[in-house]
């Protein structure tokens, strides 16, 4: 069998064993976000008794291109602080076109004013997405509501807590 042969049969095979392997990342920290595991799993730190963490955990909503007018579903995991500054990963993950999607983390500063959680952050994104994408939105009530700006695109997150 020639070479190229050989090529064209092999790498869509491949690619589509490849391809289930993308959300791996994001569906392992959806699983594994906080609240979810039992209190005897190793790797979860839980909050006091008593205490609703309204930051940390599963949001679900969608996201909305004012720039482009594209949209899609958007999930994120929101971990517990990293620092005493209010540091926390935003694992996001989003689907565009209905089949296409892809995740990134970026870490956002959360402050709490009153009952309103408010977040800032920027994200560095390939050039060809549009470089670097700064973020605001608040978290309130179980709402997650967000704005993005970057050179090439501008929208919305807009997101409920998932229990």
């Amino acid at each position: 069998m020639k070479s190229s042969h050989f090529r064209r049969l092999v790498l869509p095979v491949l690619l589509l064993c490849a391809l289930p392997s993308c959300g791996t990342e994001f569906r392992k920290a959806w699983n594994n976000a906080p609240g979810v595991k039992a209190a005897t799993h190793p790797h979860i730190c839980l909050p006091k008794p008593g205490h609703v963490e309204p930051v940390a955990g599963r949001w679900d909503g969608t996201w909305h291109s004012d720039a482009s007018g594209h949209h899609g579903r958007l999930r994120c995991v929101v971990s517990h602080p990293k620092n005493a500054a209010g540091d926390r990963e935003f694992f996001y993950h989003a689907t565009w076109m209905g089949f296409l999607s892809g995740g990134y983390k970026a870490t956002h500063h959360v402050q709490q004013q009153g009952p309103v959680h408010v977040f800032k952050g920027e994200h560095k994104m390939p050039d060809w997405a549009g470089g670097f994408y700064h973020y605001d939105g608040t978290i309130s009530n179980g709402e997650f509501k967000a704005n993005y700006k970057s050179s090439a695109d501008h929208g919305t997150y807009t997101m409920k807590r998932v229990p």
